[in-house]
């Protein structure tokens, strides 16, 4: 008999630690269930897929049949044990249909970043579209900073930073940016992390650790 359960798909944001220790998690799965498929989606990257599966939080973990029909799906973090006993549940259908979730909207948030006027930090407001319904406002107000290009403030980010990973502590925060070689020059390591720290105040982030590294040449 076939197994119920032919497909786990990992929904997650690219810089969630949670996400990546899921991930970790399912890979485990994978080795012991060796016809199951295992694959990850970025849910801040691959929104139409996000949008399709109607997924709602971050990181989602979704089981699916050999049709492709969604049979049950886990919100957070689970240990390996509790997922092998979840697929071994749905292989004896000891298990209820998979809830029926509403679509997906896109909203329009906003973020209050700081940017620098004359060395001096100032608050600007800007809009940002969440084409999915996964909220995750701590993350999205660090990428909403490094890519913010306002006429008349100074970024003290270049255009090439991106967010690779982000882990959050109780008020404490340690995040990690990704730039190009060739933007190295010139940067102000402090004054990126001062402005980062302003942003995240409003979410009740105390103090943060700045890690700069470069993409791999």
């Amino acid at each position: 008999m076939e197994r119920a359960v032919n497909k786990i798909l990992l929904f997650t944001l690219s810089a969630c630690p949670m996400g990546r220790s899921m991930g970790s998690v399912l890979r485990e799965v994978e080795r012991i269930f060796d016809k199951i498929e295992l694959e990850t989606i970025f849910v801040d990257v691959q929104t139409e897929l996000t949008n399709q599966y109607r997924v709602k939080a971050n990181p989602t973990t979704m089981f699916l049949d050999q049709e492709g029909k969604e049979l049950y799906r886990i919100e957070g973090f689970q240990e390996t044990e509790q997922v092998i006993d979840l697929i071994e549940r749905l292989e004896r259908q000891d298990m209820d249909s998979a809830e029926q979730y509403e679509e997906n909207q896109a909203t329009l948030e906003q973020y209050t970043v700081y940017l620098y006027q004359n060395d001096s930090l100032v608050a600007v407001e800007i809009p940002y579209e969440n084409k999915t319904s996964v909220r995750a406002p701590r993350i999205t107000a660090i990428k909403v900073q490094l890519q913010a290009q306002e006429a008349g403030y100074q970024n003290p980010f270049p255009r090439s930073a991106s967010l690779e990973l982000v882990q959050f502590k109780g008020s404490a925060g340690d995040i990690v940016i990704n730039m190009k070689n060739e933007d190295e020059q010139g940067i102000d390591k402090e004054k990126m992390r001062l402005a980062l720290s302003k942003t995240l105040s409003h979410f009740g982030v105390a103090e943060i650790e700045l890690t700069l590294t470069k993409y791999p040449v």
